[in-house]
């Protein structure tokens, strides 16, 4: 085997530790993005409901207490 087969045989080898490290990382940052959507999905959706409770009250509200249409 040749200095240059052996040399590049260490850089492949190299690189593929390289990748492997990117790799993790990159599913780590996949896993911690999917959890922040999870939480910011899981937030949107109370909002939804308390906006929803909210409009029917306020309906409630106004149907009551509000002036009733004049008929002319």
């Amino acid at each position: 085997m040749s200095e240059g087969d052996r040399n590049s045989g260490a850089e492949q080898r190299a690189e593929r530790i390289r990748w492997r490290g990117r790799s993790r990382s990159m599913s780590r940052a996949s896993r911690s993005l999917g959890e922040r959507l999870r939480l910011m999905n899981d937030q949107a959706s109370l909002l939804d409901k308390r906006l929803n409770l909210h409009a029917e009250e306020s309906s409630r509200w106004h149907a009551t207490w509000d002036d009733p249409p004049r008929s002319g």
